[in-house]
């Protein structure tokens, strides 16, 4: 996923996805460039990551009951 980094104000990072959204991003100088790139990734928005792939039993249209998971005690 790409970004550009359009500013940088006291130590804070604009971070500009691909599709234009944006968000920002608090710098510390100890940061490597792969915490970055980490940390952008982790908090850019759902549809532009790729993801795993969509479950089997998923379809676009579908209507679903949202629910807690059952928690198994391990008997």
């Amino acid at each position: 996923m790409q970004y550009t980094v359009p500013e940088i104000n006291n130590n804070i990072a604009k971070i500009q996805y691909s599709d234009g959204t944006w968000t920002f991003v608090e710098l510390a100088s100890t940061m490597t460039e792969a915490e970055l790139d980490d940390i952008v990734f982790q908090i850019a928005p759902p549809h532009l990551k790729t993801g795993e792939g969509t479950p089997s039993f998923l379809t676009a249209g579908a209507t679903r009951t949202a629910a807690l998971a059952s928690v198994s005690d391990g008997e």
